[in-house]
């Protein structure tokens, strides 16, 4: 489907376009919104296409939960990532700064599924901060053209254990994904769906499993530089320690211009293995 050069193109296709490195802060959706707000803006002023793209994001997030304990975790967390992007194919790295607060050890895996390695509550509490595991994803983009104006993005992600895991911000251990995201634009409405296979790290003191996704929803173009996204998310149980993750999420991304976007987001717990709340803020920058 083609689109006008004269505005901006606001249609997101998903939430498995950038895969950042903690889902419940930095949810992927929304670098896919910043990113690709940015790119059509920037084309929309030039008038013409660009080769390759480069995006810097940087974000800051907070989530709060209890996952099926009676003591809260809070997560607190800033996160770098570096977007290079082609017509049809996207190379992102992002690594996370986090602060971890709560009884519970918890970390997260590829996906940014929480994982509890710990349930006691009567250890004594602690804080946790440092830099976190970097993340690389790849995606390649088939063009609408070719299925009947779906769009279907495959994606592919890995996470090198590069963060401590002394000081327990890692499992140590390298983790592999990929998923599948298929949508369809249909007016100011972009409909998508998201399935994802996670395969974690097998540390030797724990066990954790391999983990489904799912995600279903869709965003709406509220105008030409305002656009917003609502889903539904699904995880599987990402150890025997905590249940599966079920969450309520929103987003609003504004393009500021044809080099920065600002994006919102919040998000609601359905299930013991998701926190009760999370939020935060994204602001994108593109340099070409």
């Amino acid at each position: 489907m083609q689109r006008s050069a004269s505005r901006p193109s606001v249609f997101v296709s998903g939430r498995a376009l950038v895969q950042p490195v903690c889902r419940t802060c930095m949810n992927s959706v929304l670098l896919a919104v910043a990113v690709t707000l940015l790119s059509s803006g920037a084309k929309a002023a030039t008038g013409q296409d660009q080769d390759v793209q480069l995006t810097g994001t940087f974000g800051v997030g907070y989530s709060n939960g209890g996952y099926g304990t009676n003591r809260n975790t809070d997560v607190q967390l800033s996160l770098t990532t570096l977007s290079l992007a082609t017509d049809d194919l996207k190379f992102d790295v992002s690594m996370p700064y986090m602060r971890i607060s709560g009884r519970g050890l918890l970390v997260f895996d590829a996906a940014g599924n929480p994982e509890v390695i710990n349930r006691r509550t009567t250890i004594i509490p602690d804080v946790r901060t440092g830099f976190g595991d970097l993340n690389f994803s790849a995606t390649y983009s088939i063009p609408p053209a070719v299925l009947d104006d779906f769009e279907v993005k495959l994606t592919a992600r890995i996470k090198a254990p590069t963060a401590s895991e002394r000081r327990r911000l890692s499992t140590g251990k390298a983790d592999f994904g990929m998923s599948i995201d298929i949508s369809r634009e249909f007016g100011i409405w972009g409909p998508f769906v998201t399935v994802g296979y996670l395969v974690p790290g097998k540390p030797a003191t724990y066990l954790l499993n391999n983990t489904v996704s799912i995600s279903a929803g869709t965003s709406i173009e509220l105008s030409d530089n305002l656009v917003s996204i609502l889903s539904y998310d699904y995880d599987s149980e990402s150890s025997p320690l905590v249940g599966s993750s079920k969450e309520m999420f929103g987003s609003l991304s504004w393009l500021v211009s044809k080099s920065i976007t600002l994006t919102g987001y919040g998000s609601a717990g359905l299930s013991s293995g998701s926190p009760d709340v999370g939020g935060g803020l994204l602001v994108s920058y593109g340099f070409n």
